[in-house]
């Protein structure tokens, strides 16, 4: 049995928010942390960070569907202004306390939803729909780190989320996307199968997508495929 079977579909590669909430609280029941969340701060984030800021410091970071990412508060204790959204609340709540972080919570009617902010503003999380969340709410950004996201989201989204992230990043923005590589045949996801043609065929000519990094997972055994490869890309304006 896989450790994502608490965030399965209920139809085949399909999956709806109370989906996500079971699999948090299930998760939470058991003691444990969601199958997908990383315990420190992710590897090729800092491996890649300069070629996601440019060199640039004081930034303003998205972390689209953020979870309790441990990067937020790394990257904020750099001087960084972070912003992430997210569906699913106790996610939230887990990230303030174990980032030691006594956050401000109010009704956000700008995304149908509420807003969680500490570290005096620096880090804000938009408890809503992801679709809801447009550069009218928070304006644009210089950086997105796509960790999980893209790869979570229904496929029948796909589209639409690429032209939602093209309006939120900055022209001179740039993303750092994470997707995964496996044959779709033996497992529906999410997470999600991401083929480089498909990818590179929604960001579209105006946009650059570079290959940064490849990794096997196949030895790890995740969802008990034969074979599996993380694959991380920088998306950013062709200017």
């Amino acid at each position: 049995m896989s450790a994502m079977d608490e965030f399965t579909s209920e139809k085949p590669g399909v999956v709806k928010l109370h989906q996500w909430e079971k699999g948090w609280q299930k998760s939470k029941d058991a003691g444990k942390n969601p199958p997908f969340h990383v315990n420190d701060v992710h590897p090729m984030l800092s491996k890649h960070l300069e070629q996601l800021t440019g060199g640039r410091s004081g930034l303003k970071f998205l972390f689209p569907l953020c979870g309790k990412a441990v990067d937020m508060k790394w990257l904020a204790d750099q001087g960084h202004t972070i912003v992430g959204v997210e569906g699913v609340e106790d996610g939230v709540r887990q990230f303030f306390q174990e980032a030691a972080i006594q956050p401000t919570v109010t009704d956000e009617p700008s995304v149908n939803g509420k807003l969680y902010q500490g570290m005096e503003g620096r880090i804000s999380i938009y408890i809503c729909d992801y679709f809801n969340f447009t550069s009218s709410v928070k304006g644009q950004f210089d950086a997105i780190w796509d960790r999980g996201a893209f790869v979570a989201i229904n496929e029948v989204d796909r589209e639409k989320y690429i032209q939602l992230m093209k309006t939120l990043l900055k022209p001179d923005g740039r993303c750092l996307m994470e997707v995964m590589n496996y044959d779709p045949s033996l497992f529906p996801g999410p997470p999600h199968n991401v083929p480089e043609d498909e990818l590179k065929q929604l960001v579209g000519g105006d946009y650059d997508m570079t290959l940064v990094e490849t990794l096997d997972r196949s030895e790890e055994k995740w969802f008990s495929l034969p074979w599996i490869k993380t694959a991380y890309y920088l998306i950013k304006a062709t200017n």
